[in-house]
């Protein structure tokens, strides 16, 4: 991520622009799943660096917040104006 994004933010961003609206939609639902799960921080932290996650939760996120608030930006609705809209 570093290397290819300036922060999580964008990297999010690029996620939700650049991927079918099924597949967000599914890993926002594997997110909650993940959280509803309760674990210790530790936990969380293990369970995203086994999912392929590199880098740390930004500050001042805990792992557990950092999903929380990635699974609420990627289920707002988005808007989608460009020449495949509708598709």
């Amino acid at each position: 991520m570093p290397d290819e994004f300036d922060d999580h933010d964008a990297a999010v961003d690029d996620y939700a622009a650049g991927t079918h609206p099924q597949l967000v939609a599914s890993l926002v639902g594997e997110l909650r799943e993940l959280l509803a799960l309760d674990l210790d921080e530790p936990d969380y932290a293990l369970a995203v660096a086994e999912l392929g996650m590199e880098v740390d939760a930004p500050a001042p996120y805990s792992p557990s917040g950092w999903l929380a608030l990635v699974a609420e930006r990627l289920a707002a609705p988005r808007a989608d104006y460009g020449p495949d809209a509708g598709q």
